[in-house]
């Protein structure tokens, strides 16, 4: 009789004992090799070099976050942002949305030969198809607002990052980039082949790229690799952009190590109807029934 597995749980945001080694194991059970430097796209759109980022200028030298007046701001900054460098939003294009009160919607659980891991999470904003229902569903980019004091460099954000980016490659049909920035710096995170790329604004290091190019790279992907078909699955999808495949490699070995099946995925989100305090063990059980139902899992 096999027995049950440990569990191990987490949350993206709150650093303790033993979540880095997690979320290691995570990458692995991934076949993601680590992170890696990105490379800026060698052509942009016409007319983008003379695009500029003006940065958001409303945080207060002092006081306490913040997080309810200053999200919608900063949503708000970046809507104006983006459509500067051509991105669409509406009808045949995207929404932007706050989903900061949405505290687990990105949860996710992966499993070691020791035990299963639980991460429980979510993000502030997000960009999708217009219309797409549900949000992490169909998410293209993932937006988290740090203060300023909260983002010093890719460290101080690395771990909550890959967790973000993780919790979309297991709940999204299509790939996300993530974006940590307190509306003047930036933190990226693409998945990229079996490899994480990530980029950076902060200045006195050879990676390092300018705010402008950080927003070309956001606008870049939605307009050039993410396709804008709410109902997108990566199960029926042969694309033909090549950016897009390599984000989609991760993104199927995710699929692939959560064993999604058409029975499973549709157990899953009668699971994610569940009240929040009940949601991330019923995912769990579920997850874990089917592997065990699946002998070659054991093999």
């Amino acid at each position: 009789m096999l027995k049950a597995k440990k569990e191990q749980k987490y949350t993206f945001s709150a650093s303790t004992a033993g979540r880095d080694l997690a979320v290691a194991a995570a990458m692995n059970a991934l076949g993601l090799s680590g992170m890696v430097p990105g490379v800026l796209p060698k052509r942009w759109s016409r007319g983008w070099n003379q695009k500029h980022f003006v940065p958001f200028a409303n945080w207060p030298s002092q006081g306490e976050m913040y997080e309810n007046t200053y999200a919608p701001q900063l949503l708000n900054h970046f809507v104006g942002a983006l459509t500067v460098f051509d991105v669409p939003f509406g009808v045949g294009g995207f929404d932007f949305n706050d989903v900061h009160i949405q505290k687990t919607k990105l949860s996710f659980a992966c499993t070691t030969g020791a035990c299963t891991i639980l991460f429980t999470g979510g993000t502030d904003a997000v960009v999708i198809p217009h219309g797409a229902i549900p949000w992490q569903g169909q998410t293209r980019i993932l937006f988290d607002w740090k203060r300023p004091s909260d983002l010093q460099s890719v460290e101080s954000v690395v771990t909550q990052a890959q967790l973000e980016l993780m919790g979309a490659l297991y709940n999204s049909r299509h790939p996300a980039l993530v974006v940590f920035s307190d509306g003047v710096n930036f933190v990226i995170l693409q998945p990229w082949g079996f490899a994480i790329q990530y980029y950076h604004t902060f200045s006195g290091t050879d990676d390092c790229i300018h705010a402008d190019d950080a927003m070309r790279l956001i606008s870049h992907h939605l307009l050039h690799i993410c396709s804008r078909d709410g109902a997108f699955s990566h199960l029926a999808s042969v694309p033909e952009n090549s950016e897009l495949s390599m984000e989609l490699a991760p993104l199927l070995a995710a699929k692939r190590e959560l064993g999604v099946d058409e029975g499973l995925a549709d157990q899953l989100q009668l699971d994610r109807d569940l009240p929040p305090n009940e949601r991330l063990e019923a995912v769990s059980k579920t997850i874990l029934a089917w592997r065990e139902a699946d002998l070659s899992y054991f093999g």
